[in-house]
Protein backbone atom coordinates (compact mmCIF):
# COMPACT_ATOMS: atom_id res chain seq x y z
CA UNK A 1 0.00 0.00 0.00
CA UNK A 2 2.53 2.34 0.44
CA UNK A 3 4.48 2.00 -2.25
CA UNK A 4 0.82 2.88 -4.49
CA UNK A 5 0.09 5.73 -2.09
CA UNK A 6 3.76 7.03 -3.09
CA UNK A 7 3.47 6.21 -6.29
CA UNK A 8 0.09 8.78 -6.41
CA UNK A 9 1.44 10.97 -4.21
CA UNK A 10 4.31 11.89 -7.29
CA UNK A 11 1.80 11.31 -9.99
CA UNK A 12 -0.22 13.94 -8.51
CA UNK A 13 2.14 16.28 -7.39
CA UNK A 14 4.46 16.44 -10.21
CA UNK A 15 1.17 17.15 -12.08
CA UNK A 16 0.71 19.39 -9.48
CA UNK A 17 3.71 21.24 -9.67
CA UNK A 18 1.71 23.76 -8.11
CA UNK A 19 -1.47 22.80 -6.82
CA UNK A 20 -0.05 23.57 -3.26
CA UNK A 21 1.60 27.09 -3.15
CA UNK A 22 1.74 30.34 -0.18
CA UNK A 23 0.56 33.33 -2.12
CA UNK A 24 1.69 37.31 -1.69
CA UNK A 25 -1.13 38.90 0.46
CA UNK A 26 -0.35 41.57 -1.70
CA UNK A 27 -1.42 39.88 -5.10
CA UNK A 28 -4.43 39.06 -6.64
CA UNK A 29 -5.75 37.39 -9.79
CA UNK A 30 -7.52 40.24 -10.59
CA UNK A 31 -4.59 42.81 -10.38
CA UNK A 32 -2.50 40.67 -12.42
CA UNK A 33 -0.84 42.52 -15.75
CA UNK A 34 -1.40 41.61 -19.02
CA UNK A 35 0.70 38.80 -20.63
CA UNK A 36 2.25 38.68 -24.41
CA UNK A 37 3.78 35.61 -24.15
CA UNK A 38 4.18 35.32 -20.61
CA UNK A 39 3.98 37.15 -17.40
CA UNK A 40 6.16 40.46 -18.03
CA UNK A 41 8.62 42.13 -15.86
CA UNK A 42 6.83 40.64 -12.74
CA UNK A 43 8.83 39.83 -9.78
CA UNK A 44 9.35 35.78 -9.38
CA UNK A 45 8.50 36.50 -6.08
CA UNK A 46 11.86 34.36 -4.96
CA UNK A 47 12.97 32.34 -7.67
CA UNK A 48 15.67 34.16 -8.63
CA UNK A 49 14.75 35.70 -11.84
CA UNK A 50 12.23 37.73 -13.42
CA UNK A 51 9.60 36.24 -15.56
CA UNK A 52 10.77 37.25 -19.08
CA UNK A 53 8.96 38.66 -22.40
CA UNK A 54 9.25 35.32 -24.53
CA UNK A 55 8.85 35.17 -28.80
CA UNK A 56 6.84 32.07 -30.39
CA UNK A 57 9.19 29.63 -29.84
CA UNK A 58 12.12 31.17 -27.98
CA UNK A 59 13.65 29.09 -25.30
CA UNK A 60 13.80 29.92 -21.10
CA UNK A 61 16.28 28.89 -18.99
CA UNK A 62 15.34 26.99 -16.24
CA UNK A 63 15.49 29.96 -13.34
CA UNK A 64 13.58 31.91 -16.01
CA UNK A 65 11.19 28.67 -16.34
CA UNK A 66 10.71 28.65 -12.65
CA UNK A 67 10.08 32.17 -12.03
CA UNK A 68 7.16 31.71 -14.30
CA UNK A 69 5.78 28.80 -12.31
CA UNK A 70 6.34 30.61 -9.23
CA UNK A 71 4.82 33.97 -10.64
CA UNK A 72 1.78 31.89 -11.75
CA UNK A 73 0.70 31.04 -7.94
CA UNK A 74 1.78 34.13 -6.67
CA UNK A 75 -1.51 35.76 -7.89
CA UNK A 76 -3.65 32.87 -7.51
CA UNK A 77 -6.67 33.38 -5.09
CA UNK A 78 -9.20 30.17 -5.26
CA UNK A 79 -10.01 27.84 -8.18
CA UNK A 80 -11.98 24.55 -9.08
CA UNK A 81 -9.57 21.89 -10.02
CA UNK A 82 -10.28 18.69 -12.25
CA UNK A 83 -8.09 16.22 -13.66
CA UNK A 84 -7.76 12.94 -15.42
CA UNK A 85 -5.25 10.24 -15.15
CA UNK A 86 -3.82 7.37 -17.24
CA UNK A 87 -1.62 4.49 -15.10
CA UNK A 88 -1.38 1.01 -15.52
CA UNK A 89 -4.73 0.42 -17.27
CA UNK A 90 -6.68 2.72 -14.76
CA UNK A 91 -8.23 6.17 -15.78
CA UNK A 92 -8.81 8.25 -12.51
CA UNK A 93 -10.95 11.57 -12.46
CA UNK A 94 -10.18 14.13 -9.75
CA UNK A 95 -12.27 16.91 -8.65
CA UNK A 96 -11.91 19.09 -6.12
CA UNK A 97 -10.71 23.12 -4.98
CA UNK A 98 -7.63 24.78 -3.55
CA UNK A 99 -7.29 28.08 -1.62
CA UNK A 100 -4.13 29.53 -2.52
CA UNK A 101 -4.85 32.76 -0.16
CA UNK A 102 -4.40 30.37 2.99
CA UNK A 103 -1.25 29.95 4.35
CA UNK A 104 -0.35 26.83 3.79
CA UNK A 105 -2.54 26.35 1.50
CA UNK A 106 -6.19 24.51 1.52
CA UNK A 107 -7.06 22.13 -1.03
CA UNK A 108 -9.92 19.36 -0.95
CA UNK A 109 -9.79 16.65 -3.50
CA UNK A 110 -12.23 13.67 -4.73
CA UNK A 111 -10.74 10.64 -6.62
CA UNK A 112 -12.66 7.91 -8.47
CA UNK A 113 -11.54 5.12 -11.00
CA UNK A 114 -8.46 3.69 -8.94
CA UNK A 115 -9.26 0.06 -8.90
CA UNK A 116 -8.67 -2.14 -6.31
CA UNK A 117 -7.68 0.96 -4.05
CA UNK A 118 -11.28 2.25 -4.16
CA UNK A 119 -12.39 6.27 -4.56
CA UNK A 120 -10.06 8.37 -2.25
CA UNK A 121 -10.73 11.86 -0.36
CA UNK A 122 -7.96 14.29 0.38
CA UNK A 123 -8.67 17.35 2.46
CA UNK A 124 -5.45 19.53 3.33
CA UNK A 125 -5.76 21.80 5.55
CA UNK A 126 -3.71 23.74 8.69
CA UNK A 127 -1.04 21.73 7.66
CA UNK A 128 -3.12 18.73 7.97
CA UNK A 129 -3.69 16.24 5.30
CA UNK A 130 -6.74 13.94 5.72
CA UNK A 131 -7.11 11.13 3.19
CA UNK A 132 -10.19 8.52 3.36
CA UNK A 133 -9.99 5.26 1.19
CA UNK A 134 -12.93 3.67 0.49
CA UNK A 135 -11.00 0.56 0.32
CA UNK A 136 -9.62 0.36 3.90
CA UNK A 137 -11.92 3.03 6.29
CA UNK A 138 -15.06 4.68 5.97
CA UNK A 139 -13.17 7.67 8.15
CA UNK A 140 -9.91 10.28 7.62
CA UNK A 141 -6.89 9.12 8.26
CA UNK A 142 -4.81 12.47 9.61
CA UNK A 143 -1.54 12.92 8.85
CA UNK A 144 0.63 16.07 10.18
CA UNK A 145 2.86 17.51 7.12
CA UNK A 146 5.27 18.30 9.36
CA UNK A 147 6.26 14.63 9.72
CA UNK A 148 8.50 13.32 7.05
CA UNK A 149 7.61 9.73 8.12
CA UNK A 150 4.17 9.99 7.31
CA UNK A 151 2.96 6.95 4.57
CA UNK A 152 3.41 9.42 1.57
CA UNK A 153 6.22 10.44 2.70
CA UNK A 154 7.88 13.77 1.71
CA UNK A 155 7.83 13.27 -2.53
CA UNK A 156 4.06 15.22 -0.95
CA UNK A 157 5.05 17.39 1.73
CA UNK A 158 7.83 18.50 -0.03
CA UNK A 159 5.26 20.16 -2.54
CA UNK A 160 3.24 22.28 -0.61
CA UNK A 161 6.36 25.49 -1.85
CA UNK A 162 6.32 26.36 -5.14
CA UNK A 163 9.73 28.26 -4.63
CA UNK A 164 11.09 24.87 -3.45
CA UNK A 165 8.91 22.93 -6.40
CA UNK A 166 9.90 25.58 -8.72
CA UNK A 167 13.57 24.41 -7.77
CA UNK A 168 13.29 20.71 -8.58
CA UNK A 169 11.95 21.33 -11.98
CA UNK A 170 15.24 24.19 -12.23
CA UNK A 171 17.31 21.09 -11.39
CA UNK A 172 16.15 18.68 -13.54
CA UNK A 173 14.99 21.13 -16.87
CA UNK A 174 16.73 20.19 -19.91
CA UNK A 175 14.72 22.47 -22.22
CA UNK A 176 11.79 24.95 -22.05
CA UNK A 177 10.17 26.66 -24.81
CA UNK A 178 7.09 29.14 -25.54
CA UNK A 179 5.10 27.76 -27.61
CA UNK A 180 2.84 30.64 -28.45
CA UNK A 181 -1.00 31.46 -28.33
CA UNK A 182 -3.56 28.93 -28.70
CA UNK A 183 -7.30 28.39 -28.47
CA UNK A 184 -8.67 26.04 -25.85
CA UNK A 185 -11.93 25.83 -24.96
CA UNK A 186 -12.63 29.50 -26.82
CA UNK A 187 -10.19 31.33 -24.98
CA UNK A 188 -6.33 32.29 -25.75
CA UNK A 189 -3.89 30.69 -23.75
CA UNK A 190 -0.03 31.00 -23.53
CA UNK A 191 0.91 27.51 -24.26
CA UNK A 192 5.11 26.38 -23.25
CA UNK A 193 6.24 23.01 -23.11
CA UNK A 194 9.07 22.02 -20.77
CA UNK A 195 11.36 18.58 -21.24
CA UNK A 196 12.48 17.37 -17.51
CA UNK A 197 15.21 14.76 -16.52
CA UNK A 198 13.45 12.41 -13.99
CA UNK A 199 16.15 11.29 -12.19
CA UNK A 200 17.33 15.19 -11.62
CA UNK A 201 14.30 16.25 -10.31
CA UNK A 202 13.83 13.13 -7.79
CA UNK A 203 17.15 13.60 -6.40
CA UNK A 204 15.54 16.45 -4.87
CA UNK A 205 12.80 15.33 -3.61
CA UNK A 206 12.51 13.23 -0.08
CA UNK A 207 11.36 9.77 -0.21
CA UNK A 208 10.64 9.56 -4.28
CA UNK A 209 12.95 6.15 -4.34
CA UNK A 210 9.67 3.94 -4.02
CA UNK A 211 8.76 4.96 -7.98
CA UNK A 212 11.48 6.02 -9.37
CA UNK A 213 11.44 3.27 -11.56
CA UNK A 214 7.96 4.04 -12.63
CA UNK A 215 9.03 7.14 -14.70
CA UNK A 216 10.78 7.67 -18.03
CA UNK A 217 14.30 9.13 -18.48
CA UNK A 218 12.41 12.59 -19.17
CA UNK A 219 8.96 14.23 -18.08
CA UNK A 220 7.17 16.57 -20.64
CA UNK A 221 4.97 19.46 -19.14
CA UNK A 222 2.68 21.36 -21.21
CA UNK A 223 1.60 24.43 -19.71
CA UNK A 224 -1.41 26.66 -20.53
CA UNK A 225 -1.45 30.38 -18.39
CA UNK A 226 -3.99 32.87 -19.17
CA UNK A 227 -3.74 36.39 -20.29
CA UNK A 228 -3.22 37.03 -16.69
CA UNK A 229 -0.37 34.68 -15.96
CA UNK A 230 -2.45 32.40 -14.44
CA UNK A 231 -2.45 28.70 -14.85
CA UNK A 232 -5.08 27.05 -17.05
CA UNK A 233 -4.71 23.99 -17.79
CA UNK A 234 -1.89 21.56 -17.40
CA UNK A 235 -0.55 17.60 -19.16
CA UNK A 236 2.33 16.11 -17.86
CA UNK A 237 3.41 12.91 -19.75
CA UNK A 238 5.26 10.15 -16.76
CA UNK A 239 5.31 7.38 -19.37
CA UNK A 240 3.94 4.40 -19.59
CA UNK A 241 4.10 3.42 -16.23
CA UNK A 242 3.08 5.78 -14.27
CA UNK A 243 0.71 7.75 -17.28
CA UNK A 244 -0.58 10.91 -18.20
CA UNK A 245 -2.33 13.62 -16.68
CA UNK A 246 -4.38 16.52 -17.55
CA UNK A 247 -5.26 19.06 -15.03
CA UNK A 248 -7.81 21.93 -15.09
CA UNK A 249 -7.77 25.01 -13.01
CA UNK A 250 -11.38 26.47 -13.63
CA UNK A 251 -13.04 29.75 -11.96
CA UNK A 252 -10.65 31.72 -10.74
CA UNK A 253 -11.70 33.43 -7.55
CA UNK A 254 -14.69 31.29 -6.79
CA UNK A 255 -15.96 30.30 -3.50
CA UNK A 256 -14.66 27.75 -2.02
CA UNK A 257 -15.69 25.12 0.97
CA UNK A 258 -12.36 23.38 2.79
CA UNK A 259 -12.35 22.20 6.20
CA UNK A 260 -11.11 19.76 8.81
CA UNK A 261 -13.41 16.97 8.79
CA UNK A 262 -15.40 16.71 11.88
CA UNK A 263 -13.25 15.00 14.75
CA UNK A 264 -15.94 12.22 14.89
CA UNK A 265 -14.78 11.05 10.76
CA UNK A 266 -10.91 11.27 11.87
CA UNK A 267 -8.52 8.36 13.13
CA UNK A 268 -5.00 7.61 13.33
CA UNK A 269 -1.97 5.15 12.37
CA UNK A 270 -2.53 3.65 15.28
CA UNK A 271 -6.32 2.71 14.85
CA UNK A 272 -5.00 1.73 11.33
CA UNK A 273 -1.74 -0.42 12.21
CA UNK A 274 -1.24 -3.32 9.73
CA UNK A 275 -3.30 -1.91 7.19
CA UNK A 276 -0.76 0.24 5.46
CA UNK A 277 1.92 -2.67 5.08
Amino acid sequence: MRTRLAALALTLPLGLAALTACEDDSSAAGDAPASTGSTSGADAGGAGAEVPEVSEGEELSAEEFGALMVAAFEKATTADLVMSMTAGGQDIEVTGQADYSSDPVSMRMEMTGMGGTGDMEIIVVDNAMYMKLAVMSDKFLKLDLDDPDNPVGGSFTGQLDPRAQAEVIEQGLQTATYVGQEEVDGETLDHYTAVVDSQAMLDQLEGAGDVAGQLPETVTYELWLTEDGLYRQMEIDMGAVAGEMLMRFEDWGTDVDIEAPPASQVTDMGDMAGMMG
